[in-house]
């Protein structure tokens, strides 16, 4: 009797242990199978089967046939995606250029309105997009208006220039009109501690801009060159854009920013008001009566879900890892169409010195 207990709770033990082993390999097998399509679905991003995925369309308000997008132009202006630990999302530029293309080839589509709440960012990457309205404009006729939300400074204001009509809220930070490169010297405190640069140059003027030596009078006036070039460019798009003398753009673009009142008295933008003034305004200049207001929205890759669906399950319990941070590709000089005051929480993450 004792021994037929024994042999059944062996037996039991066993079988247990077997299920349990089994369960562990089943999971194991299941998140390797969904890491695989995880990452497929990360390299085919916006790219499915060689063609270029469509946006779709999400009607705001509004009915008929016609129709008004609205394309947000928001945060940093930059040609670089944003990495995320699974998938990277498209840059602003690439994101603008897309919803401008797909507006372009749809006949229904009679005006388009640009919500702008960014403080600029990169030179090139502005006028790549202030590029890609003024082709719009140019091959469709179709009308651009910009409805400026809490801030459209520096190369945000850079790409609305050539709209047909800009809104400004009364709340709205503008202006800030001019280039900057940000740069840092720590000459002083890499003599304080002893630390040499030995870096092999092949001229005088190729580490141009280091931190480790102090800037010469020689190296200043090549870099002031080089801003006040990319500082004449901002004005001429200003005064071609606006209709305004460049030299009446000159008296405004000494780096300040204006609110959205002192712009409309300046002659920065047309008037003061809301997203629905905008819509209204793009009716009008589009001659329409009646129109949907929509919007594009991306589908979503396997990744895309499954890191937002991660997100949602457990939040702040996941670890989150960002790319940008941890790489240095972006760490480099460059000249800027940006407000840096905007910017003044992303230096406080910084540790200081001691």
């Amino acid at each position: 009797m004792e021994e037929t207990k024994k042999r059944s709770r062996l037996g039991f033990w066993i079988s247990t242990s077997l299920a349990i082993f089994f369960f562990l390999i089943s999971v194991v097998l299941l998140f390797t199978l969904l890491g695989l399509l995880i990452i497929k679905g990360a390299f085919l991003s916006d790219v499915e089967e060689g063609k270029i995925r469509k946006l779709v369309e999400v009607v705001v308000e509004g009915t008929g046939t016609d129709k008004i997008t609205i394309i947000p132009v928001k945060g940093i202006i930059t040609a670089q995606p944003s990495k995320k630990l699974l998938y990277e999302t498209p840059s602003l530029v690439d994101s603008v250029k897309k919803q401008l293309e797909q507006a372009r080839d749809d006949d229904d589509v009679k005006a388009v309105i640009l919500e702008i709440d960014s403080p600029g960012g990169g030179i090139t990457a502005s006028d790549i997009i202030y590029k890609e309205i003024l082709d719009f404009k140019e091959k469709t006729n179709k009308k651009v208006i910009v409805s400026m939300q809490d801030v459209a400074a520096s190369g945000a204001y850079y790409i609305s220039a050539n709209a047909d009509k800009i809104i400004s809220h009364p709340t709205t930070i503008t202006g800030s009109i001019g280039v900057i490169m940000p740069l840092i010297n720590i000459a002083n405190l890499v003599e304080k501690y002893g630390i040499e640069d030995t870096s092999i140059k092949s001229g005088d003027m190729k580490d141009i801009g280091s931190p480790f030596k102090k800037m010469s009078n020689e190296e200043r006036e090549v870099l002031h060159n080089i801003v006040d070039e990319m500082y004449t460019r901002f004005l001429e798009i200003i005064s071609e854009g606006r209709n305004m003398k460049i030299e009446d753009v000159r008296k405004l673009a000494d780096g300040r920013i204006y609110t959205g009142k002192q712009a409309l008295d300046n002659g920065l933008v047309d008037q003061l008001g809301y997203i629905e003034d905008a819509i209204a305004v793009a009716k009008e200049m589009a001659g329409l009566k009646e129109a949907k207001i929509i919007k594009y929205k991306k589908t979503f890759t396997l990744a895309e879900i499954f890191s937002g669906t991660m997100n949602n399950l457990f939040g702040d319990r996941i670890i989150k890892i960002d790319i940008n941070a941890l790489a240095i590709e972006d760490d480099f000089p460059r000249f800027m169409y940006l407000w840096t005051g905007y910017q003044q929480n992303y230096f406080l993450k910084w540790p200081a010195l001691n």
